[in-house]
């Protein structure tokens, strides 16, 4: 996981977006197929504030949950 410079300037806000992956994929991993999944953040990510995040996350989640596998 990684999340640059240019989604956000400040270490202390990319560590937060990196703290808030890693909890939402903790939690919804049972629920999706064997993978490797890669998390891109945006510049908007570092505005958001930790709820908005989660929420973001756990749709994406539920997506890639709910797509028929190859």
């Amino acid at each position: 996981m990684a999340v640059s410079r240019r989604a956000a300037s400040n270490a202390v806000h990319r560590n937060r977006i990196r703290r808030q992956i890693r909890e939402s994929f903790r939690h919804a991993r049972a629920g999706l197929p064997d993978a490797d999944y890669v998390v891109v953040a945006l510049s908007a990510a570092a505005q958001a504030d930790n709820r908005q995040l989660r929420l973001q996350l756990d749709e994406a989640w539920r997506r890639l949950s709910d797509k028929e596998p190859d």
